[in-house]
């Protein structure tokens, strides 16, 4: 993947997943959050089967793989993160969700995997800053909610890592295929069987753009973003998310956005170019003591 390649790439992923904030939120305020995901992504293993037949795991440990990933990034992420938005503010989860990066860098820099270099912890820093500004002008959430969204973050994190070490041979939307089959059969478990078709658009819409745009299309593309430059660089990149949700809140939803909100998203796009070099972070150099 080019450098180019890779800029649009993670532009159409943080896109579709800030705005997925909005949207899923309005999903489980009409349908359990567990049978939401199962419909999700037993609509998403359908529409990739094309692709999976004819990338398939060739061995009992690449089989492994794919459904350890899918139930670390499908099965247990996607619950906490739909129970969050559930039983919290959007924002709050978008914002909380924001300290999966650091979560990544960490995990990589203990199992002595990719390097990660000063730059990059620098601009993890200042949007880790901006982060905090988002979360400080924020207000309505539950406690309960949020703890979920924290539990969402440290999945997202694991799954990444693991993504980046499994390295498998699979790629694009037939990864994408072959985790949410995985993923569909672990949520069986947590299944209300409320209702046991989905009806309505409040339910049926959200559910079309989950699977399109954030699933099929978001998910190969992060995937392949991963395996090309590291998660830990990739992952930068979710500090954008909390902007776009934000403004998708303002405009859909009604909510208005302070300037304290405006300074921390600031924040959060000087950090992601830090971290990505767009603006190199040079320390102050010592001057030599005079005779």
């Amino acid at each position: 993947m080019n450098r180019r390649a890779f800029y649009y790439s993670m532009g159409l992923v943080v896109l579709s997943w800030g705005l997925n904030y909005v949207i899923t939120k309005i999903g489980v305020g009409h349908f359990p959050p567990a049978d939401f995901v199962f419909w999700r992504f037993l609509a998403t293993t359908l529409v990739a089967v094309p692709w999976m037949v004819r990338q398939y795991p060739a061995s009992w440990a690449a089989a492994v793989q794919l459904a350890v990933l899918g139930l670390t990034g499908v099965t247990l992420y996607q619950l906490a993160f739909t129970t969050a938005l559930h039983d919290t503010l959007a924002a709050n989860v978008a914002f909380l969700f924001d300290l999966s990066p650091l979560m990544t860098l960490v995990g990589q820099r203990l199992l002595h995997m990719r390097p990660s270099g000063r730059q990059m912890f620098v601009g993890a820093a200042i949007s880790l800053v901006g982060v905090l500004l988002l979360v400080g002008a924020s207000a309505g959430g539950s406690l309960t909610g949020d703890g979920f969204a924290l539990l969402a973050a440290f999945l997202w994190a694991v799954f990444t890592v693991l993504t980046d070490r499994f390295h498998l041979p699979i790629s694009g939307v037939a990864l994408t295929g072959w985790m949410s089959l995985f993923g569909t059969i672990g949520v069986l478990p947590w299944m209300t069987w409320r209702h046991l078709v989905p009806q309505g658009l409040g339910v049926w819409g959200p559910l079309a753009y989950t699977v399109v745009f954030v699933t099929v299309m978001g998910l190969s593309l992060w995937q392949n973003a991963v395996m090309a430059v590291g998660g830990g660089k990739a992952s930068l990149y979710l500090y954008i998310i909390p902007v776009i949700a934000a403004a998708a809140g303002w405009v859909i939803l009604g909510e208005a956005l302070s300037l304290l909100e405006g300074a921390g998203a600031l924040l959060i796009i000087a950090g992601v170019a830090v971290a990505e070099g767009i603006w190199r972070y040079r320390p102050p150099s010592k001057r030599p003591a005079a005779d």
